[in-house]
């Protein structure tokens, strides 16, 4: 399980639009005024009402990409293991990059589209959110993702490697049998994970499997 933002991609993709349509100020008032993710993620998503299906996507495929990238994906799947994301970020995104590097799944908040124009309305799947079987405290979590990653495709908690790079990667990191950080400046992190690594290539994760 790959994180996006910061770890398969270089920067992350909403602060690289903010850059890209010039949404900054608004953007970092959002991050630093409102502490629920939920009601946060609603209100980011909002920035990018009007933008074309098209524009996001270039935005996207501006960002420069992890270089092994494509070929540990692909290596990882001939070793017969299910290669995916799960991210904060949104299903256009997130998708683009599954289908560009034959990635199995990918998990993300899903954006609104009418003729492949942002309404500026997003969606957050169900399964981000908490039941009576998650494994953390937070209402909202990738941990809960995880969780449904693992029924989906019947494996167990134990076999999964997840790695990432930002406070949202904790849960997921520590439930995850193998869990690394990636080229983080989050100290938590770093001391919860399995593996640190410090410079942006994925051949390490080789080793592992």
């Amino acid at each position: 399980v790959f994180d996006m933002d910061n770890t398969i991609l270089r920067s992350g993709f909403i602060h690289t639009a903010a850059e890209a349509f010039g949404f900054k100020k608004e953007l970092w008032q959002i991050v630093a005024e409102q502490p629920n993710p939920v009601v946060r993620t609603k209100q980011i998503a909002r920035l990018l009402h009007g933008k074309t299906f098209g524009e996001i996507i270039e935005v996207v495929k501006s960002i420069p990409i992890v270089a092994d990238f494509g070929e540990i994906v692909a290596e990882l799947k001939q070793k017969g293991f299910i290669t995916g994301i799960i991210s904060d970020s949104y299903t256009c995104v997130t998708n683009h990059l599954k289908n560009r590097f034959g990635l199995d799944f990918t998990f993300a908040n899903e954006l609104e589209f009418s003729r492949s124009v942002a309404t500026g309305q997003v969606k957050i799947p169900s399964y981000f959110f908490k039941g009576s079987d998650s494994h953390c405290g937070h209402d909202f979590c990738k941990t809960n993702a995880l969780s449904y990653l693992a029924e989906t495709y019947h494996v167990s908690f134990e076999n999964i490697i997840a790695i990432g790079d930002g406070e949202n990667d904790i849960c997921m990191i520590r439930k995850s049998g193998i869990g690394i950080a990636f080229c983080t400046k989050n100290q938590i992190l770093e001391n919860c994970a399995d593996i640190v690594l410090n410079k942006p290539y994925f051949r390490p994760l080789l080793k592992l499997v």
